[in-house]
């Protein structure tokens, strides 16, 4: 819970250490205070929101402004207490932004006592004022049963009320929900298009997801072009999972022009964040020459790294290498081991595989009984060569 809450709050202190709370009809100097944030004239912009204050001194925009300044350390030094004090001033007086920053706070203990009863009374003013960062936050914390009697139904409900505000957070949340049947019907389209809603937003880890989805046909049609496309903007953001993704569709042609070497140098970089794609990629460039010269030594070393991470290609490679003696020691006994990973993890090709071993008895004790167990795995999930063994060994002879 804790994790998930500190990855919340770090998102919604990222987003506005880069954006300006939502411009508003305020006085003349908060307009021109907003247009100097903009052109990052962060200290004329704190004197700008000052001089409003001194004016006005129930400007609830202002002072709020000035806590993001604060908040984000533009013009003046990082104080999370310094944006606690304004954030507390602008609340009573009616700004959503600052409610919600405030309750962010109460939750999270930053720059103030940790209250999740505080934190969940100002985020519910929020919300009811439509603010989709402090809907997303109060559906956490129905979610949680902090400040608030749990209520899966009622956490749902804010989650979708943010989510249709344009809050990236919820929209992946709902997305990922969809997907996995959590708590919701589980629907493959309607987690596209939520991907779609955080993608189109700008979101990199939703446009390398919805990359992904339209790679393997994923609630959405597969779509090549679609793929590499969505995986290229998430890429050049800096999304990781996203440089193995392209480098994949670059090292294939898929979706894009086949390039190579622009192909290995993205799949190096996934490799070297620990990406278990890159990582598995990486050994198909020494394996087959391709970007790297060939190596089938250090094409082993990647494919390792990846299986041990449970990586399923990986753990093929490395099974077939062994089975075969090509660039490993030959052993059909740790060939059938690494098969019967990737085959629990629902491989069918590596079920298929381990239902042959288990047919002729190679690495394993020959048994007709745990070969049909395996080739009718693969066959239920429409591999037609465990259909054809399946078909051999069940015809009486």
């Amino acid at each position: 819970m804790k994790s998930r809450l500190r990855i919340l709050l770090a998102a919604v202190s990222l987003l506005l250490s880069i954006l300006p709370s939502p411009a508003v009809a305020g006085s003349a100097k908060v307009r021109q205070g907003v247009k100097q944030v903009a052109a990052r004239q962060y200290k004329k912009a704190l004197k700008s929101f000052r001089d409003a204050v001194r004016k006005d001194p129930d400007d609830a925009e202002a002072m709020t402004r000035i806590g993001d300044l604060y908040a984000s350390g533009q013009g003046v030094p990082r104080s999370d207490e310094e944006a606690v004090r304004w954030y507390a001033k602008a609340a009573p007086l009616g700004n959503a932004a600052a409610r919600f920053e405030l309750a962010s706070r109460y939750a999270s203990g930053r720059g103030v006592g940790k209250d999740p009863g505080a934190a969940a009374k100002w985020c519910r003013l929020a919300a009811d004022q439509g603010h989709p960062g402090a809907q997303s936050l109060l559906g956490f914390l129905y979610e949680q049963g902090m400040g608030v009697t749990r209520d899966p139904e009622a956490s749902l409900a804010w989650y979708r009320k943010a989510a249709e505000g344009g809050d990236v957070a919820a929209q992946k949340l709902l997305a990922w929900r969809c997907l996995e049947g959590n708590g919701v019907p589980k629907d493959a389209a309607a987690a596209a298009a939520w991907y779609r809603k955080a993608a189109e937003a700008g979101d990199p880890g939703a446009q390398a997801r919805l990359a992904g989805m339209y790679r393997d046909g994923i609630g959405v049609p597969k779509e090549p072009v679609e793929a590499a496309k969505w995986f290229r903007e998430a890429a050049e953001k800096g999304n990781a999972e996203a440089f193995a993704g392209y480098g994949r569709a670059l090292l294939y042609g898929r979706g894009v022009a086949q390039d190579e070497s622009a192909a290995a140098d993205w799949i190096r970089k996934a490799a070297s964040l620990g990406v278990p794609e890159g990582v598995f990629l990486r050994g198909v460039l020494y394996a087959y020459g391709r970007g790297e010269p060939k190596a089938d030594a250090e094409a082993l070393d990647w494919f390792r790294k990846s299986a041990e991470e449970g990586y399923v290609d990986g753990q093929l490679q490395i099974a077939g290498m062994y089975l075969t003696g090509r660039g490993a020691p030959p052993s059909d006994n740790t060939a059938a081991a690494w098969y019967l990973r990737a085959a629990e993890a629902g491989s069918p090709d590596a079920q298929v595989m381990l239902g042959w071993m288990y047919e002729v008895g190679r690495g394993v004790p020959k048994d007709l009984g745990e070969s049909a167990r395996w080739f009718r795995l693969a066959a239920a999930r429409g591999n037609t060569v465990a259909r054809e063994h399946l078909e051999y060994l069940e015809t009486p002879r």
